[in-house]
């Protein structure tokens, strides 16, 4: 039979062996001296001058002096007023007080216990810095964070690619930027899967600003882009001569560049592309006479729309229209209708321009 424990070392009371309540107590010492085991400090490299009973350390020190010489990676323990040197076994864990950390012995040194942990699977909640919550699982209270690729040095691709990922396409997944916890402004696929950047002044109210279709990948520019209050042109510009057919007093035609017909399925363009029509212009040859006029509106092919402008009087021969706007669809037609009054000169030429700003 062994005279010690396996695991602390503990002395075995033998059979008829004499005064056992010696054995006994330096059993019970061993145990409180391993049991719940929190140390003072573990920087030491020399026993302190005046020790109280009882007090541990772990002497992490590769060269200690003192009673403690030769006692490198050992517990201390100062106890009936000498020291007692207890040797750890590998997996063992130490409170150090004076950093409120645990310890836990590898079998060769001490390590933070923290510094052990190499997978952490499953958590239903990590604060760092804070509380987290059912509604923020994870929280974060800091001022700084680094993301770094691993290198192939370590074993790593030295890529760094950070992936978010939704359910479906209905749902939201963006980055929500926030003042005093009041948004401001989300970069994301918030509720379809295009790309949309949008701010808001108060949290309540958004202006979408910026739109990238996922499909082709055209930008869009709900708002007005200024620069300075003055608007920046984004829009491409469509400018064309109706050409040398004669609009006579009295009539209704339709046209487009180079095309004047009496009917908006003769000289129709397509809109190509999902669009908004803006800044009609236009100017002709002459001016349409004393109490008469010309008047221009931009067509869905058989449906006039807000886009209007009229020219008037004998003085005058242009026109525009810079205060509305017509959104046509990829499939919808799109043309220019003239309404001659009845008194009014013929006229051929006109010269019309319109901004477009694509919406997909």
């Amino acid at each position: 039979m062994a005279d010690t424990t396996p695991s602390l070392a503990l002395p075995l009371i033998a059979g008829g062996q004499a005064q056992k309540h010696v054995t006994h107590n330096e059993a019970l010492a061993l145990l409180d001296a391993l049991v719940q085991l929190a140390v003072l400090d573990k920087d030491r490299a020399a026993p302190p001058a005046s020790p109280a009973e009882g007090d541990r350390y772990l002497i992490v020190s590769g060269n200690p002096s003192g009673a403690w010489t030769g006692w490198a990676g050992r517990i201390a323990r100062f106890q009936d007023g000498a020291w007692l040197s207890l040797k750890p076994l590998a997996g063992w864990t130490a409170y150090v007080a004076d950093e409120a950390e645990l310890y836990t012995f590898t079998g060769s040194t001490w390590m933070p216990f923290r510094a052990t942990i190499t997978a952490l699977d499953n958590l239903t909640r990590l604060g760092l810095g804070t509380g987290a919550d059912a509604d923020n699982p994870f929280a974060a209270k800091l001022n700084k964070a680094l993301w770094t690729a691993m290198t192939v040095a370590e074993g790593g691709s030295g890529d760094l690619r950070y992936t978010l990922n939704k359910q479906a396409a209905g749902n939201t997944l963006s980055l929500l930027m926030q003042t005093g916890f009041s948004a401001r402004a989300e970069i994301g696929l918030t509720g379809d899967d295009d790309l949309r950047v949008k701010v808001s002044p108060n949290g309540g109210d958004w202006f979408e600003a910026l739109r990238i279709a996922r499909e082709t990948g055209r930008v869009a520019f709900p708002g007005r882009i200024t620069v300075a209050d003055v608007p920046v042109l984004t829009a491409q510009v469509i400018a064309g001569n109706s050409g040398p057919g004669s609009i006579p007093a009295g009539a209704t035609r339709y046209f487009t560049n180079a095309l004047v017909g009496g009917h908006p399925s003769v000289v129709y363009a397509a809109a190509g592309r999902r669009r908004r029509f803006r800044d009609l212009r236009v100017v002709t040859q002459g001016a349409p006479g004393a109490g008469q006029s010309w008047t221009v509106t931009l067509q869905n092919l058989f449906t006039g729309t807000a886009l209007t402008c009229t020219i008037s009087g004998a003085g005058s021969n242009q026109a525009a229209d810079l205060v509305n706007s017509a959104v046509f669809e990829a499939a919808d037609r799109w043309c220019l209708k003239i309404v001659s009054s009845s008194g009014a000169q013929p006229t051929t030429n006109i010269l019309f321009s319109l901004l477009f700003e694509g919406l997909d």
